[in-house]
């Protein structure tokens, strides 16, 4: 199951999402890839979690209640479909 993660980047108020999975050892954490969905903020740049393993029906209501501070290659990723 696909997941996500919305992590602030240091030293801006950026925010970006990360796209992971459930993992099966642990149903309560997933995986944070290193790069985030634009590709424009690495993991390790994250200053502050501000929701994780979060699907994408509650990612999108967290994103829109946060407004324009979440980057929106980030967020559009989350109203297209494939």
């Amino acid at each position: 199951m696909l997941v996500y993660t919305l992590l602030e980047k240091e030293n801006t108020e950026e925010l970006h999402l990360f796209e992971g999975e459930m993992l099966n050892t642990n149903p309560e954490t997933c995986n944070v890839p290193a790069k985030s969905i634009c590709r424009k903020m690495n993991k390790s740049e994250s200053s502050d979690t501000k929701f994780a393993c979060q699907d994408e029906v509650a990612a999108r209501k967290a994103c829109a209640s946060r407004g324009r501070i979440v980057c929106g290659t980030c967020v559009s990723h989350l109203y297209t479909d494939y």
